[in-house]
């Protein structure tokens, strides 16, 4: 690296940090729409995980040893991390249209900086987001190894990190809301949908199964469901 890049790199931190904190004193100002967006995925946990508990039998067919509410719940938490970060690109959409982005741009800041601390305050609020859904499921009695806690949230912090970068993007390029919008739910919904967040892979359909193989939710949720009820070597190896 050369001498120029070295002393350019505490400046790099500094904007990202700039623009990180901006990112997060919006959230703060917005609490009740961060609550509102936590309000689906609880439900799914609360209600959806007792409405579907007789299918007990289904989950058992698969070799899974737990409750219904103990498989879906790994889904749920990955799902909350990814939906929060596909949908925080939109403060980046609310930059452009009023000329922020455009002025911050025009500035010595770099733009790696700009993306970089964007993602960072969008993965930290999935991550904590997941975080509360995960201390409701256990408080609601998902049984989970606690040891787990900590490679969980690694894997939500990653995929939020990867979602919010392609969120980002998706603001960065579009040319209306509708768009952005088009782009996020377009997503977003195949993702929820080609999943075994709710059922097991093995009791969807073959051309289902083969769609949601590829897609790499599945991967997160096996690895974290696997983690959670004390399972990964089964789960890496439903991967293999």
């Amino acid at each position: 690296m050369t001498s120029a890049g070295t002393a350019r790199l505490p400046h790099i931190f500094g904007d990202t940090y700039t623009v990180f904190w901006r990112e997060i004193k919006r959230y703060r100002k917005s609490r009740s729409g961060v609550l509102i967006r936590m309000v689906q995925p609880a439900i799914w946990i609360v209600v959806i995980g007792h409405t579907f508990a007789g299918t007990q039998p289904l989950i058992e067919s698969v070799g899974f040893d737990g409750q219904y509410i103990d498989f879906m719940a790994p889904g749920v938490i990955i799902l909350t991390a990814i939906f929060t970060s596909v949908f925080g690109g939109v403060n980046t959409l609310w930059d452009r249209r009023y000329g922020f982005m455009a002025k911050t741009i025009t500035s010595p800041i770099s733009r790696s900086a700009i993306a970089i601390g964007k993602m960072g305050a969008i993965s930290l609020i999935a991550a904590m987001q997941a975080g509360i859904i995960l201390a409701i499921a256990l408080i609601i009695g998902v049984d989970m190894d606690l040891l787990a806690v900590a490679p969980v949230m690694a894997i939500v912090v990653l995929f939020s990190l990867g979602f919010s970068g392609i969120s980002v993007s998706a603001a960065a390029v579009s040319k209306s809301q509708e768009t952005f919008w088009g782009l996020i739910n377009f997503l977003g919904m195949p993702l929820f949908m080609l999943s075994p967040a709710l059922f097991p892979l093995e009791l969807l359909p073959d051309w289902l199964a083969a769609a949601a193989s590829v897609n790499p939710v599945t991967y997160a949720i096996l690895v974290v469901r696997g983690l959670m009820s004390g399972t990964l070597e089964a789960a890496t190896a439903a991967l293999a």
